[in-house]
């Protein structure tokens, strides 16, 4: 084997300053992949059960995957994986940007992160050169000004970083890459600033070595070709995920304040259209990519004027604009700015507040509990008030807040788990899966809490005409299928949005690594990381009862827009669930059985967990 992989896995330890490195494993490479099939079966491997995410003994890991800082198209992504503070179960968490394609070319698969620093550091990686400095004069920067604090003192380097969120371990805090792209998802962030870790830097000059360098770049140059044909990609460069707002409320399931309905009046104000308009001046792409979705946008009038981001991204504009009653795309981007740059989740603060909201209209948060603050729908000051006291978690409520929407309802009482929107802890995106019930199903068997991008169907579901978007009827196997191959797919890894066929995917594969994969058993690595996956969040505490969806969805219906009206019935979720259970093999508490177990080479661990597995 002499391609896809640099072989090395770089190893720091922040409390006894230890770094070294360890030989990958060609086996664990052919059977999990890269990114997050290689970063799952390292934190099962490596990490004792039960292990509080937020102690120093958890693992933070930046993964790549063979196909990284390749020819191949979108190949600059790479993954963090943890253990997640907000859900205590696996987390992945994507990438996009120059950081992992940098990382690949210093030659490191992969960076493991463990123990506690006593003082603020960061990690400086040029090549095999590793270093541990001083970074007390960043902590309690935001994360663009850390991110250009570090190329002037770094020089050129591809940056990690986190915001004052992550230092005070907001349970949803992310980690910036590169000034503008985020592992957002799951308290990535947490787990950093918990390590008293403020940033990542790396710079590489080795060349990237494939198998078949010939076939591989001409297999690559045929996918760009079919991806630069792709009908839709036009639309995606031109507007990037911002396209989608019009559609989704047109369709009725857009968030619209916490869930409370899924068609917003003021959408047309926060849409793709609107902020080509207003506020985008340029656009960009990640590395290798010639899709280029990114949005430049800068706010040209009103009391923000002069405000910079990359966005707002269509679940920026679902959950922190529709889900907060915002009324402008000003607003909206003001929010974004303000939230990236301290270092959050936007899709999980947006639910937050708009939790928060609904909460102080029920009486369960005054104005007092949170220093007087007049915060309601569509109140952008007050908001971004709102959104600093999180992240800094400046009072009593605002702490509760910050440890995410299950754990705030959990504490505030007074029915207030009704109205909290997340699976499993983590809270759930800008696709009301009671305008499209296959959605339901994939947050609720998401191998990481709610989330959108195991199983994206929301345009199938409303345009297949032989699909009823308002049933479970054939979305156990559709939801199925499409987890395992993206989990094969997250492995390479590659970009959701790059039209990418499973043959071209295995072809490159092979070519880069030298495997003999087939399309039928790249998919089923994808299945065998998804039940490894499984595995650990069972050891982990896991209640299966979990794979279900707030109170909201199940016993509520929206009053206006194309999905008035319509159930989604506990008897029927129900069925799908048991029906999705049986093709995953796993029994009808959701617990994968002897026999699957055996079939993916996965038996040795079932063994490490207490859970009774039929044959």
């Amino acid at each position: 084997m002499s391609g896809g992989f640099t072989g090395k896995i770089l190893k720091v330890n922040l409390s006894t300053k230890k770094i070294s490195h360890e030989t990958l494993n060609w086996d664990e490479a052919r059977d999990f992949i890269g990114a997050k099939g290689l970063g799952a079966k390292m934190l099962f491997d490596h990490l004792p059960p039960k292990t509080d995410p937020l102690s120093p003994e958890n693992i933070l890991m930046f993964t790549t995957g063979p196909l990284t800082g390749t020819k191949a198209q979108t190949s600059g992504r790479g993954t963090v994986v943890t253990k997640s503070p907000q859900t205590g179960l696996f987390l992945d968490s994507h990438f996009g940007g120059y950081f992992a394609m940098e990382q690949k070319k210093a030659g490191w698969d992969m960076i493991l992160v463990t123990g506690k620093s006593p003082t603020p550091v960061y990690i400086t990686i040029v090549d095999e050169h590793v270093e541990l400095k001083d970074a007390s004069s960043l902590w309690g920067k935001e994360c663009l000004q850390t991110h250009e604090w570090l190329h002037n003192q770094e020089g050129k380097v591809k940056t990690a970083v986190i915001g004052p969120a992550g230092e005070h371990a907001v349970k949803f805090a992310a980690i910036t890459i590169d000034g503008h792209r985020h592992a957002g998802r799951g308290g990535s962030g947490a787990v950093m600033g918990s390590k008293n870790l403020k940033a990542v830097t790396v710079k590489g000059s080795h060349t990237i070595a494939l198998d078949d360098a010939e076939h591989f770049n001409q297999t690559a140059k045929e996918v760009r070709q079919k991806i630069m044909d792709n009908d839709f990609i036009p639309t995606r460069r031109k507007l990037g995920t911002p396209y989608l707002v019009k559609l989704i409320n047109e369709w009725g399931f857009l968030p619209t304040r916490n869930f409370q309905d899924g068609s917003f009046e003021h959408a047309k104000d926060i849409d793709a259209d609107t902020m080509q308009k207003r506020i985008v001046v340029g656009s960009g792409a990640c590395y290798n990519c010639v899709i280029a979705c990114w949005n430049k946008s800068q706010i040209k009038t009103g009391p923000y004027k002069g405000t910079s981001l990359i966005g707002p991204e269509y679940e920026t504009l679902a959950l922190m604009g529709s889900n907060l009653g915002m009324k402008t795309i000003e607003d909206v981007a003001y929010l974004n700015e303000r939230c990236n740059e301290l270092g959050m989740d936007t899709i999980s603060l947006g639910v937050v507040m708009s939790f928060a909201i609904e909460a102080y209209h029920k009486g369960v948060i005054s104005r007092k509990d949170l220093d007087n603050i007049g915060f309601d729908w569509g109140k952008t000051k007050e908001l971004a008030a709102l959104l600093k006291m999180i992240a800094y978690r400046k009072n009593k409520v605002a702490d509760i807040l910050a440890e995410g929407v299950k754990s705030a309802s959990q504490v505030l009482g007074h029915d207030s788990q009704n109205y909290a929107m997340h699976v499993k802890g983590l809270e759930i995106p800008g696709y009301d899966p009671r305008g499209v019930f296959g959605m339901g199903l994939a947050y609720a068997t998401s191998d990481r809490g709610a989330c959108h991008q195991r199983a994206w169907t929301a345009k199938v579901e409303v345009l297949d005409p032989d699909l009823d978007r308002f049933s479970f009827k054939e979305k156990a196997s559709m939801i199925k299928n499409i987890q395992d191959e993206r989990a094969s797919f997250f492995s390479l890894v590659l970009c959701d949005f790059a039209p990418i066929s499973e043959e071209d995917c295995v072809g490159m594969f092979n070519f880069a690594t030298g495997f003999h994969h087939t399309v039928d058993s790249y998919l089923q690595a994808g299945e065998r990381i998804w039940n490894l996956i499984r595995l650990f969040n069972l050891r982990e505490g896991l209640d299966t009862k979990q794979d279900t969806l707030p109170p909201r969805l199940l016993q509520e219906s929206f009053s206006k827009g194309q999905a008035k009206g319509v159930a989604m019935t506990e008897k029927a979720y129900q069925q799908c669930l048991q029906e999705y259970y049986s093709l995953r093999g796993w029994d009808a508490n959701g617990i994968p059985t002897a026999k699957k177990l055996q079939q993916l080479g996965l038996t040795h661990y079932a063994k490490q967990i207490r859970v009774k597995t039929d044959g």
